[in-house]
């Protein structure tokens, strides 16, 4: 078991965590509230704890606040009334992205799926749009794909605004291997479609993202119910791909797409191909902007004013 549950975090390694917390949501221009910084910081510890260093990181200037929300100097309190915006877009919207998750959610070959970006955090922008964290059949995660892909880009008319499904695992390959900040954040907030066998295998493949935030401990709510039957049409489907024909296709529509993107991203090297658009049977992550990468970097940036 990690140390990060056996021992409290001392007040210089407090004060760091709770500042790193929200220079982390300041990427995204998202201000915390205290149980928010609590629940979000690398060290473990309790709100009563979390008071003194916000009031000495506000002293220092390292903090302004507006309302009930902490943010970084460079911003203002609008940055408070964007957020209270973004939430009362999503609560306008809520019903319309249950009814797009429902749909994802029944699509052949998708075993759970998930809400993750800043919807699943309680915020919907202006000009963003609902991600969606699948998990297919093993041997069928590019037949999933590619029909998930051809639904949006022919029914949808490529809108991506409540359908952007950019990342894909296979029920045998549960555990996600970049292991920092932002990928637990993005575990821990997750949204499950409905709940079942497969979403919890999934978390507990996953309880290294803990040891990174070991005060959250709340799972967001399933949208539809649990016992709800995939259509016939989906059903269908998931026979017509079966057996060889369906492995065939599979492997065929992963070569397919890994040569698109080649030509798409030829400035890609190896690496940042694997790290953007990594492309196995068991996995598909379409990240073309590297936003991991820039976030992590970004957030690095904001801790050199701690110092």
């Amino acid at each position: 078991m990690s140390t990060l549950f056996k021992e409290r975090s001392t007040p210089s390694k407090g004060l760091r965590s709770v500042y790193t917390c929200i220079c982390y949501f300041d990427i995204f221009n998202y201000p915390l509230t205290t149980q928010e910084i609590q629940r979000f910081c690398a060290e473990p510890i309790t709100h009563e704890e979390i008071l003194p260093l916000l009031d000495e990181l506000f002293e220092t200037g390292k903090l302004k606040k507006f309302k009930d929300y902490y943010f970084l100097p460079s911003r203002t309190q609008q940055s408070v009334e964007l957020r209270l915006n973004n939430e009362l877009r999503l609560s306008q919207n809520q019903k319309k992205i249950n009814r797009y998750a429902q749909r994802v959610g029944s699509f052949p070959f998708v075993q759970a799926a998930f809400i993750s970006g800043s919807v699943s955090k309680g915020v919907m922008d202006e000009k963003g749009d609902v991600d969606y964290f699948i998990i297919a059949s093993p041997g069928r995660l590019w037949v999933c794909r590619t029909l998930l892909v051809l639904y949006r880009k022919i029914i949808l008319l490529n809108s991506r605004k409540y359908f952007c499904t950019n990342y894909f695992i296979d029920t045998n390959n549960l555990r996600v291997p970049d292991t920092n900040v932002f990928v637990a954040t993005e575990i821990k907030t997750l949204q499950p479609i409905k709940t079942g066998k497969i979403t919890e295998e999934f978390f507990k493949a996953n309880e290294w993202a803990n040891a990174l935030l070991p005060n959250y401990s709340i799972r967001n709510s399933p949208i539809v119910d649990q016992n709800t039957d995939k259509p016939i049409l989906s059903r269908w489907l998931e026979l017509i791909f079966a057996g060889a024909l369906g492995e065939k296709i599979d492997k065929l529509l992963l070569r397919l797409t890994v040569k698109r993107w080649k030509r798409k991203f030829p400035h890609f090297n190896e690496e940042e191909f694997d790290n953007n658009l990594r492309s196995y049977r068991n996995v598909s992550k379409s990240h073309a902007n590297g936003n991991q990468f820039m976030v992590l970097q970004a957030l690095n940036e904001r801790l050199k004013n701690f110092d």
